[in-house]
């Protein structure tokens, strides 16, 4: 049987595994994000149950009281929470630097070699940002993005929005 120079000895063209590689670094970055995702949740519902948990206490004591309570635990809440999205950064900042040596070294030769690294590098460049950063600094930096690109933010917050109304309705 005569073998064609793009294909691999099993049949498969070089497309073919490529297709697939992508579709498995697709579904695997997929999952890390579901991940980030479900810490978020879990932030989120623990900063309601401290909330319920002051609601409680504020019924117990008298107007002073209140706010300096109110205001220590404000505070208490808002630092854990700030420490878990860090937290949450640098994971999720760790795993986009090893999905980006991943595909580095899964990269074929030729045009989509070079387009694969180029993406390496931009998957790269993001975990670091993300391992770096703190909460007021990505804060600082997409007040800024909204600010220079109004339009193109607003179309990306109507996208997000519909895909979380369709993940959700589910």
């Amino acid at each position: 049987m005569e073998r064609r120079p793009y294909e691999t000895p099993t049949g498969a063209t070089q497309r073919e595994q490529l297709k697939e590689e992508g579709a498995n670094m697709l579904d695997a970055a997929t999952q890390r994000a579901k991940q980030a995702g479900e810490k978020a949740g879990d932030i989120a519902q623990n900063t309601v149950d401290k909330v319920k948990q002051t609601a409680d206490d504020l019924r117990s004591k008298d107007a002073s009281e209140i706010v300096d309570d109110a205001r220590a635990k404000a505070a208490e809440v808002g630092d854990a929470a700030a420490n878990k999205v860090d937290s949450a950064m640098t994971a999720t900042g760790e795993q986009m630097s090893t999905l980006a040596q991943t595909v580095r070294e899964k990269a074929p030769e030729g045009k989509a070699g070079e387009v694969a690294v180029k993406a390496a590098d931009a998957l790269d460049r993001g975990g670091e940002y993300l391992q770096t950063a703190d909460l007021q600094m990505v804060r600082g930096d997409l007040e800024r993005l909204i600010r220079d690109h109004p339009i193109e933010s607003l179309l990306v917050g109507v996208g997000l929005g519909y895909l979380v109304a369709r993940a959700t309705r589910r």
